[in-house]
């Protein structure tokens, strides 16, 4: 289970209001340029996670919607990488490139999942396997992108802002340009009060209390916590009004049941890779699997069918 140390983004469906702020603020920090998209009925854009756009918020509407002022209602959802405790990326990886990163060198359990594209070799097979889909490859960058959780930021890496001279006129006179670096981007700039970003433990503690407002006051009896056990314990957790399939989560979701074998008998270094026919067929198998879903992503990109 996650280390209640850990750091971890609060998000709390009931206070967010679709703005997408989170989404600009993500992409500037993170010099990611547009994602070309069409209007297909939906507010939502992107219209699905890409090397570009690391994150996105989901407008989902139900079939049967609460009631509401103005008889629009939509669950929305900050989807993008959860950095699972049992992270089934970091399970497949067989070069090494994606790998749990410590946060704090104080705490030598306090991480985060992040992928070095030095190491990165295309193989998309924690595309393939993550059970959010919420990692993407690059072809012009050679690496796969994903929500990092501001790791620059949060670990306070000098070399990520502006020294105070580099710093806008009102700023440079201050003695820290950017007083609050230490928060995620998304998190820093939620205008509703949506987003909140500290220990895991604390995170989740906020979320319960929520959660139980919600039920006492505002009568939202399925309201619930997100994310305490899924896949070992995500680093984000969700305050929802309702059930996770409404707001495009998955009930359950898991480590798929090949990669246990991947992890075993092919990944290199494995315990038991010593058995090569077997490690080749499981090999061949999910080669065959990764190349077609990559030619699903190619045409989806290219804007074929």
């Amino acid at each position: 289970m996650a280390n209640p140390t850990d750091k971890a983004i609060l998000f709390d469906a009931s206070k967010c209001t679709g703005c997408r702020a989170c989404q600009v603020a993500c992409k500037n920090w993170n010099q990611r340029t547009y994602t070309r998209t069409d209007n297909n009925g939906t507010y939502e854009n992107p219209l699905e996670l890409t090397a570009q756009a690391w994150m996105r918020i989901l407008f989902n509407e139900p079939e049967k919607r609460p009631a509401s002022d103005d008889e629009l209602y939509w669950y929305f959802t900050k989807y993008q990488c959860m950095h699972c405790t049992d992270a089934t990326c970091v399970k497949v990886c067989p070069s090494g490139a994606t790998k749990k990163y410590k946060v704090s060198d104080g705490d030598s359990e306090a991480w985060l999942v992040k992928t070095d594209p030095k190491q990165c070799i295309g193989c998309n097979y924690c595309v393939a396997t993550c059970p959010f889909q919420a990692c993407r490859y690059d072809e012009a960058e050679k690496a796969i992108n994903r929500c990092v959780m501001c790791f620059d930021r949060i670990t306070q890496d000098p070399e990520a802002f502006p020294t105070p001279e580099q710093a806008s006129p009102d700023l440079a006179k201050a003695p820290d340009p950017v007083p609050t670096r230490n928060r995620p981007a998304c998190v820093q700039t939620c205008t509703s009060g949506a987003l909140d970003f500290g220990t895991r433990e604390e995170m989740v503690a906020k979320a319960e209390e929520r959660v139980a407002f919600l039920k006492k006051e505002r009568g939202k009896q399925k309201a619930q916590v997100y994310g305490l056990d899924q896949v070992g314990g995500l680093h984000y957790i969700y305050v929802l009004e309702d059930d996770p399939a409404l707001y495009g989560l998955p009930e359950k979701p898991s480590v798929p049941a090949g990669v246990a074998v991947w992890e075993a008998l092919v990944k290199p270094g494995a315990p038991w890779g010593g058995l090569a026919l077997v490690g080749l067929v499981a090999a061949a198998g999910v080669g065959y699997v990764i190349n077609k879903r990559n030619e699903g992503l190619e045409r989806a990109a290219g804007g074929g069918e």
